[in-house]
């Protein structure tokens, strides 16, 4: 199952962009409130099944590239920025010398796509595990003729003619093999899938969708805007929002470490529990679960088990994450609240989300932490321990 696989993406984004005729790269003028390359960086870098993600870019963009799309949005997966080559294969072919030696397979994708849909995605995905090697296709909708000077010769059978998009997947190997013998033979193809074919392996078919269109001309962007105001989340599918509720709760404890949201706080006191006794990230945790109709943490991680006894809640939450991942579920936003009298613990958030964000691999701003007091009431005003609550937003 892919799920157990590590996958790479290299993002070809080494082009000029002549064609649009404007005094910026086509791939940072912007489609809704980003730029046509954020937003083909951030679907996969939303994608629970995407590892690492490498990005091709001319040589002189690089520094555009660190301002307008590293600096705006911290895509945690970008793994390394590449120099482009002379074609787009030279582009390619330089990242794949800089992908992941673990890395099972890779997906190759035009970063001027920014349309593509998580469903396609995993789609593409799942016929590489199944296949080795895969492309994202749409049928043609228009008679194709062959013509010859001025006058055409003849008309080709529409059935079995495809325009190809991307991304385009393939094992580590066999892509690697591939662009090998183009090297030796000096063959340039017109995409990757052409490649494999001359080497005799099947590409695998995976119906695309009409709405990946390539950004080329201004048309090309009033046509994206207005996909993005028909259905505002392209990238994420546009699948069903769930919604989940956690609530924790856990006392101090003398001689334990205080640790919430993977940060340990200095404190006289800690709180009790089996695990670290993180009590935001178990919050967290539930409500997640909850949103995919999982049932609870006590469920996957029981106090009555000792492999779990002092275990760190930033491991119990990857494995959440993984989970509700397997499960096809995209975390869409956190939202949640520690509730305590002492210690403050403001200093400390932007830590606590840079954790939660990495362990879960999404963006940094789909989380977000508050902190309160009870003005001295309850168990809590006494000062006898801690709660949190946490809300969450999933999409199917």
């Amino acid at each position: 199952m892919f799920n157990t696989k590590k996958i790479a993406v290299i993002i070809a984004a080494a082009g000029s962009g002549k064609r649009m005729g404007s005094g910026i790269n086509k791939q940072y003028l912007h489609i809704g409130d980003m730029p046509v390359l954020g937003r083909s960086v951030k679907a996969f870098n939303d994608n629970p099944h995407i590892d690492e993600i490498l990005v091709v870019l001319r040589e002189s963009e690089m520094a555009l590239f660190r301002q307008e799309i590293i600096g705006k949005y911290h895509f945690a997966k970008i793994k390394a920025l590449v120099a482009g080559g002379k074609e787009r294969q030279d582009s390619v072919s330089n990242a794949l010398k800089q992908v992941g030696q673990d890395m099972d397979y890779v997906l190759i994708h035009d970063g001027a796509r920014p349309l593509i849909k998580q469903d396609t995605i995993n789609a593409l995905i799942e016929a590489v595990d199944s296949n080795g090697a895969a492309a994202v296709g749409v049928r043609v909708k228009d008679t194709i003729k062959a013509g010859s000077g001025d006058y055409f010769t003849g008309t080709l059978d529409r059935d079995i003619l495809f325009n190809m998009q991307t991304p385009q997947g393939f094992s580590r190997d066999l892509i690697l093999k591939a662009f090998k013998n183009a090297g030796e033979e000096n063959f340039y193809g017109t995409d990757e899938a052409s490649l494999l074919e001359r080497i005799h392996e099947k590409v695998y078919i995976v119906l695309g969708d009409y709405s990946n269109i390539k950004i080329t001309t201004f048309e090309d962007i009033a046509v994206a805007e207005a996909m993005l105001k028909m259905n505002p989340d392209r990238s994420s599918g546009g699948g069903i929002v769930r919604v989940g509720t956690g609530y924790d709760v856990h006392a101090f404890a003398e001689h334990r470490k205080l640790i919430l949201g993977g940060v340990e706080i200095p404190f006289e006191k800690g709180l009790m529990g089996h695990s670290d006794a993180d009590v935001l990230l178990h919050a967290i945790m539930d409500a997640l679960l909850g949103a995919c109709a999982l049932a609870d943490i006590g469920k996957y991680f029981p106090d009555t088990d000792e492999n779990y006894r002092g275990i760190s809640s930033l491991i119990l939450l990857e494995k959440v994450g993984d989970l509700i991942g397997s499960e096809g579920y995209d975390i869409c936003n956190i939202d949640a609240t520690v509730i305590a009298e002492r210690p403050k613990i403001a200093p400390y958030i932007h830590q606590m989300i840079k954790h939660i964000a990495e362990v879960l691999k999404i963006q940094e701003d789909k989380v977000n932490i508050k902190a309160t007091t009870t003005e001295g009431l309850g168990f809590i005003g006494r000062e006898e321990g801690i709660a949190a609550q946490a809300i969450v937003a999933v999409e199917q």
